[in-house]
């Protein structure tokens, strides 16, 4: 049934994108519209257009710069590059990326939303993927150009002047340029927030959206290019599926493990910048939906050979397996020298009569692994005396700790790390990163990290993608009953030709609002007071905050010059 729904919202969608025809063409139309708007395929000519194509960046900072396409005829063959963008004296800035922002479809809007929260209609076509040229602009049917300038650490502050150049079968359609001001602030190069999007790139995804198996040589390539993809957007903390990178085996009747392939996959994030820390996956797990009955994955001895076996939590067999697995690892750790990055997960959003085993398989990590911290999903409006014990770090649920801020500010007062997270919820009027909500509502998701001395964010939705991700962006779940919220599941998208992923406009929002967090913490260690009062200024509560793109902008620039008097 949902599944007709979805085939049903792509046939209403690609009829109401097919655009008038046979009309007289007109020259095409291209304008800048400010990068926290999104460009919808209906937008008419100069619709959000900016009033001056005049940007401003910090150093190391990456600036976004977007420019709509419309054209009556079809444009075959569209091309866009970016001239250099020039300060005089000699000064380039020449680190620029430059892709077509695509559509995808969202088939109905994040439920229980007022209407003022949200942006497009559904089902509909949203603006979400980034992708290469060259394409093919069809008529009537307006097109985002997404432009990524990476102003460099050491760039000299002044005006630089660019511009955008776009032709079709060579032949050029328009040039638009630009102004872009480089202050003398700096983001540090430091990566203090704590930042996880969960991705799998297990056999079965790497099968079903590469076309090669887990460790085989492509497979290692990917990875690799998956790295760096998550690396340049200041993602630092990266869950690692142990049980699938260690290998089990059987020496004199016992179980010992081979670390090969967990130390390159280490290796390789490390080397690309994405470590960070190393995020241990769950040690417990449910068989089946959030209140199934708990699950230990294990290795046995069967028949003299290591097997994987999931047992009940109460089976003496399950303990016996973790101690043993969890001694060999932090050794392992510390034989690395990597048990000073380390988190270690023991149970996902533990709850109900979970709480007990959580507390016993917690004390089993820290017996075992001394030193290294446990960190989990928690939920803040239930934290008994067990999971605020044994939890390390407490990764609360937004919208569920609005009137629990006394603990949780207790909790960071101690010294102690807490996050928040985002999975489905929070809607109505919160911030979060799902498609049909304004990109202001992602940008805005890591102040409220600094507004609220959270030092972490963790998402479960990096790369889950559906069968088909951009006719189909609400995965189905709780036994085909229920949609997800649009772009909950994924915020990348495959790249099978490449093997690496694709990019989002939400993933580029959630840097700039990284590198937003890490100049706020730039500030307050010179200016303690201004820093608070910029962040408060953009985020007054967990649902005000500003929604007004321009008016955002104008706190940004408060955050640039207030930086630049204090270097």
């Amino acid at each position: 049934m949902l599944r007709s729904f979805i085939v049903a919202v792509i046939a209403t969608c690609l009829v109401s994108a097919g655009g008038a025809r046979g009309k007289a063409s007109s020259p095409p139309g291209a304008w800048f519209v400010d990068s926290l708007i999104k460009v919808f395929p209906d937008d008419a000519r100069g619709t959000h257009s900016l009033r001056a194509p005049e940007f401003r960046g910090a150093r190391n900072q990456h600036v976004a710069v977007q420019l709509a396409l419309r054209s009556s005829a079809r444009l075959p063959d569209l091309s866009v590059e970016v001239k250099p963008i020039e300060g005089g004296a000699g000064r380039r800035i020449s680190n620029v990326e430059v892709h077509r922002v695509a559509y995808v479809v969202v088939g109905s809007h994040t439920p229980d939303c007022p209407p003022e929260e949200l942006v497009g209609g559904a089902p509909g076509w949203y603006p979400d993927p980034l992708e290469d040229f060259p394409f093919a602009l069809e008529a009537n049917r307006t097109t985002p150009i997404w432009v990524t300038i990476h102003i460099p650490v050491d760039a000299a502050a002044g005006v630089y002047k660019g511009s955008i150049v776009v032709r079709s079968d060579g032949r050029l359609v328009s040039r638009k340029p630009f102004r872009l001001e480089v202050v003398s602030a700096s983001v540090p190069t430091e990566r203090s927030l704590k930042v996880t999007n969960w991705f799998s790139l297990d056999d079965k995804t790497s099968r079903q959206f590469y076309g090669i198996a887990a460790f085989s040589p492509e497979w290692w390539e990917l990875v690799s290019n998956v790295a760096r993809v998550l690396a340049a957007h200041r993602q630092n903390v990266i869950l690692t599926p142990l049980l699938a990178l260690i290998q089990p085996k059987v020496e004199g009747g016992k179980l010992s493990y081979d670390f090969t392939n967990f130390d390159r996959w280490v290796q390789t994030f490390k080397q690309a910048g994405a470590i960070g820390y190393i995020e241990g996956s769950h040690l417990l797990g449910r068989a089946g939906s959030y209140d199934a009955p708990l699950v230990v994955p294990t290795f046995q001895i069967v028949d003299g050979k290591p097997q994987s076996v999931s047992l009940p939590p109460d089976d003496s067999r399950a303990e016996a397996f973790l101690s043993g697995f969890l001694a060999s690892l932090g050794a392992h750790l510390k034989e690395r020298g990597w048990e000073t990055f380390y988190f270690q997960h023991v149970l996902d959003e533990a709850h109900g009569n979970e709480i007990s085993y959580y507390g016993k398989f917690a004390a089993l990590v820290h017996r075992q692994m001394p030193g290294i911290p446990t960190m989990d999903a928690v939920d803040a409006a239930r934290m008994p005396e067990a999971l605020q014990t044994n939890c390390d770090v407490w990764v609360p649920q937004l919208g569920r700790f609005d009137d629990r801020m006394p603990l949780i500010d207790q909790r960071i007062q101690s010294g102690r790390a807490v996050w928040f997270y985002t999975c489905l919820y929070p809607q109505k009027r919160y911030l979060n990163r799902l498609m049909d909500f304004p990109l202001i509502k992602v940008r805005l998701l890591q102040w409220l990290d600094f507004r609220y001395g959270f030092t972490g964010f963790l998402h479960w939705g990096g790369n889950y993608w559906t069968p088909q991700p951009l006719l189909d962006t609400q995965p189905v779940i709780d036994n085909n009953t229920e949609l997800l919220p649009p772009g909950d599941a994924f915020i990348v998208y495959p790249d099978r030709e490449h093997l690496t992923v694709r990019s989002s406009i939400r993933f580029e929002a959630m840097r700039s609002g990284i590198e937003d967090y890490e100049m706020l913490r730039a500030l307050k260690e010179r200016d303690p007071a201004a820093a608070g009062q910029i962040a408060a200024s953009a985020v007054s509560s967990f649902t005000d905050y500003v929604r007004n793109v321009a008016t955002f902008r104008k706190i940004e620039q408060r955050l640039l010059e207030a930086l630049s008097r204090n270097y």
